[in-house]
């Protein structure tokens, strides 16, 4: 009884090692959101509901923003990663725009902002900096006794008080409880290393912008992961100081939004799981059959086919890859495919992701269209198997979890996927997070399945 429960607590810490590194806190701009409705020639709702099916859980908003933006953002199940104010404290103590940003943040429960300060004009007065800093320092006590955590980035702009790691440590000097949003991009354009830069501040940073660069001093966009910015790298150092807050995709001015936007949530999901990435055992002690689900985590397109195409590598007979999927994602093939499991429809009616598996007759066991042995098309349903194995282990190395179904109505899932007649139904798997510990299983003596001769 011992040993069951030490190996039931070591998959449960495994569990959480798991969760925890599986799944990045993804942020997205509401001007994005606003973007891709207006490239899509959708509503802004539409088009946040897009952002939601990538894997987007969290969303930077203005203080500007209407109560009904809010409202359908909140309606959508997306986070308050953090807010935006300008406050040009350049040119003075901004009332207004101090109380503007403070009540919107009591109103709707934010906690972190973002400032923008202003710029600076071309010669500066010496006293000017300094006269920014103490308004700065001023605003950050205020708001610290509403429990605000005021922010700035290194932002690209030369004329900006925070352009800089020089400019932004006579800032923190002059308001310790100051900290900093670092933009992955931004540093590129004052010359300093981004590696540096993160070492430099890490005790500071509460918020991540993760861009991207084409070259040094290049404005343009590209989707974060695919330009000069380290971004393994700098999630990698990050994860190891302990940093849990949110990483921002910021790509203004790109010219196809929601593509880039699906690319940069795509590269930052694979990066963070390469540098969190499970040992085999770790994944094959935590993988579980899960029987409930967690209604509010979702699972994107790029995450299914990034697991799918994993599963490719498992071998079938010579070669002949006879498996075939249908992956129900939409809201309608969902509530179609749980109509159809039978018994299992309540324990599955939250997983974001339904796969219906078949196997192509004809396939496996056979040579030149001739059966080679007893058990002929039982061969494919064994290749059906293996992938199906490799694919939900997979899935726990990713953070997902399975419960592969053989209850279900073959007939009406074929006319529901119009899926050939050569093709045998074997399963549906349901993918998903477990929304509870399910129970450790009991295993077999392993002298009562093996031989040794």
């Amino acid at each position: 009884m011992k040993t069951i429960k030490y190996f039931t607590l070591l998959a449960a810490l495994c569990l959480l090692t798991l969760q925890a590194a599986a799944q990045p806190r993804i942020s997205i701009f509401f001007d994005h959101v606003s973007e891709i409705a207006r490239q899509e020639h959708i509503s802004v709702r539409e088009a946040a509901q897009r952002v939601r099916q990538l894997g987007v859980e969290g969303i930077d908003v203005r203080v500007t923003m209407s109560d009904d933006q809010l409202k359908m953002l909140d309606s959508l199940g997306f986070q308050n990663a953090s807010a935006i104010a300008d406050i040009n404290f350049v040119r003075g103590e901004q009332p207004q725009a101090v109380r503007q940003a403070l009540d919107f943040m009591k109103r709707h429960g934010y906690k972190r902002l973002l400032i923008i300060p202003g710029l600076l004009p071309e010669n500066p007065a010496p006293q000017l900096m300094d006269e920014v800093c103490t308004r700065i320092a001023s605003f950050v006590t205020e708001a610290a006794k509403e429990g605000i955590d005021v922010m700035v980035e290194d932002y690209d702009n030369p004329r900006s008080p925070c352009y800089n790691t020089a400019t932004l440590d006579r800032l923190f000097a002059a308001a310790p409880a100051l900290n900093h949003v670092f933009d992955t991009g931004n540093y590129l354009f004052c010359d300093e290393d981004v590696m540096t830069a993160l070492h430099h501040h890490l005790g500071r940073i509460h918020h991540v912008h993760l861009k991207d660069r084409k070259a040094m001093h290049d404005y343009a966009s590209l989707p974060v992961g695919t330009g000069i910015v380290p971004l393994k790298e700098v999630m990698g150092e990050l994860l190891r100081n302990g940093y849990d807050g949110w990483f921002t995709v910021e790509h203004f001015g790109a010219p196809r939004m929601l593509d880039y936007a699906t690319q940069s949530v795509a590269n930052i999901q694979a990066a963070w799981r390469a540098l969190s990435s499970p040992s085999f055992d770790e994944v094959l002690k935590s993988r579980r059959s899960v029987r409930s689900y967690d209604a509010t985590k979702k699972i994107s397109e790029a995450e299914v086919r990034e697991l799918i195409r994993a599963a490719q590598e498992a071998p079938s007979w010579a070669n002949q890859q006879p498996t075939r999927y249908y992956v129900a994602i939409s809201p309608e093939k969902l509530k179609a495919v749980q109509d159809l499991v039978g018994g299992n429809k309540e324990r599955i009616k939250n997983a974001p992701v339904l796969i219906v598996s078949t196997f192509e007759r004809g396939k496996s066991g056979f040579f030149r269209g001739q059966q080679t042995n007893e058990i002929g098309d039982a061969w494919g349903a064994h290749d059906n198997g293996l992938i199906n194995s490799y694919l939900i282990l997979k899935a726990r190395a990713m953070g997902f979890d399975t419960l592969i179904m053989g209850m279900r109505d073959a007939d009406k899932l074929r006319a529901l996927f119009q899926i050939p007649e050569n093709e045998t139904v074997m399963a549906v798997i349901a993918l998903g997070y477990r929304a509870e510990e399910p129970r450790q299983p009991m295993h077999k003596d392993l002298d009562e399945i093996v031989r040794f001769y």
